[in-house]
């Protein structure tokens, strides 16, 4: 059956809205393309302005990061030449000497006992008597002293606990001797002297001008 004339200009204009829908379809998709290529193109500057800052600040890292090296070099080296000479200082002093200099810090590290056997070396010249050998305090002078320090009658066997300490510390310019049942502990002049020039007490005490 041969289509009418109606039929076929029916068709063809179907065709034609088909092929102007297509066209519109066209343009929207060449504008969509040229915008992601702007975006593109504008998300690339960013990536290259985005990649230069991170250059210069890799530079400015790698600048800091030596110049830190170097000072942590010359710290180390200042620590190390301090240590060197705290070594040598210390080499030349005795323990008990030691002891008498260490800082505030460090003496609150001490044990009781420890800091008072500090106290008594501190002013020994001033809480020993003088004799031939040197200077000796016995442990009725420690209880006496320890007892105007801390305003209580210590145990005896924290006294001798204090004798032992300076004995050992002091070594051989401090020596423990029993007399007439009493042990004394003899300083050297020698050490007595040492001691003065070391303590920073600097004189007699609140405390000696008590326990006298």
């Amino acid at each position: 059956m041969t289509e009418s004339i109606e039929d076929l200009q029916s068709r063809l204009d179907d065709l034609e809205d088909r092929v102007d829908n297509l066209e519109d379809e066209k343009s929207d998709l060449e504008d969509t393309v040229e915008a992601q290529a702007e975006t593109i193109a504008s998300q690339r500057e960013q990536l290259k302005e985005q990649h230069e800052r991170l250059t210069e600040f890799e530079e400015k890292l790698r600048v800091s990061t030596d110049h830190r090296k170097h000072l942590q070099q010359r710290v180390h080296a200042l620590e190390t030449s301090e240590d060197s000479d705290t070594d040598e200082t210390n080499q030349s002093r005795s323990p008990l000497q030691q002891l008498i200099s260490l800082p505030s810090k460090a003496v609150s590290k001490l044990t009781a006992n420890q800091e008072r056997a500090r106290f008594i070396a501190k002013d020994i010249r001033e809480f020993a008597q003088k004799v031939p050998a040197g200077f000796a305090i016995d442990s009725s002078t420690i209880r006496k002293v320890l007892k105007a320090k801390e305003g209580a009658t210590p145990h005896t066997q924290t006294v001798t606990r204090v004798i032992e300490f300076l004995d050992r510390l002091g070594k051989e310019d401090v020596q423990v001797v029993k007399r007439r049942g009493t042990k004394r502990a003899v300083f050297t002049e020698h050490a007595v002297s040492e001691l003065a020039s070391t303590s920073s007490s600097g004189g007699i005490t609140d405390v000696v001008m008590r326990w006298r």
